[in-house]
């Protein structure tokens, strides 16, 4: 009985221990340690195309060199044109903001006079208390523009906070995948280096499955985009929706981002449309929404269980927990983890289930 209790005691100091040690990594050494974790993940990717070169007479200094530049010109490439479609996005909405805000408070106004007229024929029971509602409601509709514009300032202002720090960071994590990359398989020794010798045994082909689970990921990700395109594509057709292409795609890359989804975009778009009386396009987008998310639910856990390795029902299992526990980012994050974990049980570095 008292070595039952001392093993359960042990049990609970070790899953403390690893709950802290989690904490102090996620509180502490994951914001330090970011941008390096980045340049590494690029380094590593950018390996065998740095191989390749040298393999030609390249030197190494010069072909990371090359591969980081095209990298960075890259990402630059997109998010300037995803500015400047934003920009051009906002300078339209503020050229049409009177029309349509004119249009809005006519449209709302009648609904409050319908409203109203259909309180006044409420039973004399019920009419108080709808009344009351209809004012509580108008209040809130009233408030919405001067709410939003609230907001809207708010968000220019923390993302003029943050810029310095997205600069430094992007900057360092640049910087350090072009000495990572140079240097590659040094850096990868010295780490493997600090490594006990029968850990690293254990370890040997870890990298490579690692390496196919994690790229599964990301195909089941792309896969999921696509799928969610082609859905929006089609809703956006039938609801003779201008420039439908591009909408999508755009639409279906904000859904792959964490945090945010297709609803980012749909309902506010709907509400949008029901406030100008387009009765018929707001119930639609409204359909698109309920459709991509219920075929991307369904579909999620079977292709990160296909793509990555994870049987269906683990990825569900770690979708649901991930969700639970941080969020959408744990909805990203959490199968990977769960992976990661097979992985490591599977090679024996460690042991947290027995296998049948």
């Amino acid at each position: 009985m008292q070595q039952r209790a001392m093993r359960c005691f042990s049990l609970l100091l070790y899953a403390g221990a690893a709950v802290g040690a989690i904490w102090l990594t996620v509180r502490f050494f994951l914001p330090w340690a970011a941008p390096f974790l980045v340049a590494l993940a690029l380094a590593a990717a950018m390996e065998p195309a740095v191989r390749s070169l040298a393999r030609r007479g390249w030197r190494r200094g010069t072909a990371a060199g090359l591969l980081t530049l095209a990298i960075l010109a890259l990402a630059l490439w997109g998010l300037t044109a995803l500015a400047a479609k934003g920009i051009g996005a906002v300078t339209d909405f503020a050229r049409q903001a009177p029309a349509l805000m004119a249009a809005a408070g006519e449209r709302l106004e009648a609904l409050e006079r319908r409203t109203a007229e259909l309180v006044a024929n409420a039973p004399e029971g019920v009419s108080g208390y709808l009344e009351t509602a209809l004012d509580s409601m108008s209040a809130a509709l009233r408030a919405l523009p001067s709410r939003f514009s609230q907001w809207t300032l708010d968000a220019v202002g923390r993302a003029a906070q943050a810029s310095p720090d997205v600069l430094l960071f992007s900057v360092t994590a640049g910087i350090g995948t072009y000495f990572i990359s140079a240097a590659f398989p040094k850096v990868t020794a010295f780490l493997a280096a600090q490594l006990p010798q029968e850990f690293r045994r254990r370890l040997e082909g870890l990298g490579q499955d690692l390496k196919g689970s994690f790229g599964g990921f990301f195909r089941a990700q792309l896969i999921l985009m696509a799928m969610t395109f082609f859905q929006l594509l089609l809703g956006f057709w039938l609801l003779k929706v201008r420039g439908a292409a591009g909408l999508a795609a755009l639409t279906a890359l904000i859904d792959a981002l964490p945090v945010f989804g297709t609803g980012t975009v749909l309902i506010p778009w709907a509400l949008y449309c029901l406030l100008l009386g387009e009765y018929s396009r707001a119930i639609g987008l409204l359909i698109c929404w309920a459709v991509v998310n219920l075929v991307r639910s369904c579909a999620q856990a079977k292709l990160l269980g296909d793509q990555i390795g994870l049987d269906p029902l683990a990825s569900l299992i770690a979708i649901y927990v991930g969700w639970r526990v941080w969020g959408v980012w744990g909805m990203l994050l959490f199968p990977l983890l769960f992976v990661t974990l097979q992985q490591l049980n599977d090679k024996g570095v460690i042991k947290l289930w027995k296998s049948v």
